[in-house]
């Protein structure tokens, strides 16, 4: 099955740092880590994409190496008017916080600080949780919380440490 390649949604948040190739030492991890956790975060912001559409992570060959990016695929072409309509709608995070995510990497110089996937996940969905008397503050949380809930509940979490 052929994959058509959409959109490129990039390595993470526009305003946030990420891994950099031939600077943080182990940068393929965290490159994997950040597409992972900005991949969740798109999910959180939009729900996750009507078929045909998906996610894949891209290879890049640079002089330095390779680095992958986020991309949106279809599966088939021309797409379907929901899957359209999911991509004219499509909210991409400038920060991590805005899809009520941690830094799934900080960085110390060059050494790359990870947080396991499952843990981000679950950071996000505390940051994001209902109060005590069921309400969302800031009411965007609701949307962030269902959203992580239906593609990350309690029965997908282990697994998605593999992406």
């Amino acid at each position: 099955m052929s994959r058509h390649r959409i959109l490129e949604l990039g390595a993470g948040p526009a305003d946030e740092r990420c891994a950099q190739l031939g600077i943080c030492a182990d940068f393929a991890a965290a490159n994997t880590l950040e597409l992972l956790a900005y991949k969740a975060a798109i999910i959180a912001l939009n729900a996750e994409p009507p078929l045909p559409l998906g996610f894949a992570l891209v290879a890049n060959v640079h002089d330095f190496g390779t680095y992958q990016t986020l991309w949106l695929v279809s599966a088939e072409l021309p797409l379907p008017e929901d899957a359209q309509v999911w991509i004219d709608d499509l909210v991409e995070p400038v920060t991590w916080i805005a899809a009520g995510f941690p830094q799934p990497v900080t960085y110390e110089g060059s050494r790359a600080v990870m947080r396991p996937f499952r843990e981000v996940i679950a950071a996000a969905l505390q940051i994001t949780r209902p109060g005590a008397d069921g309400s969302f503050f800031p009411v965007e949380n609701a949307v962030l919380h269902r959203n992580l809930l239906a593609a990350y509940g309690p029965a997908t979490v282990a697994a998605a440490d593999s992406g």
